[in-house]
């Protein structure tokens, strides 16, 4: 019985550490989505003020 314990001891460390690292990455993902959004937008916003190409010439 005493090695079942320890065996299942490790097994819980283990299940630990593949929640924490499946959370640590979901919570990575989650940032570097929100920075994609963030410079999309202002990418679409700064197009979206120039206007058509040529719009602003004279000749």
């Amino acid at each position: 019985m005493a090695a079942m314990s320890g065996v299942g001891a490790f097994v819980a460390i283990l299940y630990f550490l593949i929640v924490a690292a499946v959370a640590v990455l979901s919570v990575w993902a989650l940032v570097l989505l929100i920075i994609f959004l963030r410079l999309r937008i202002a990418e679409l916003r700064s197009a979206a003020g120039q206007g058509p190409p040529g719009a602003g010439r004279l000749g």
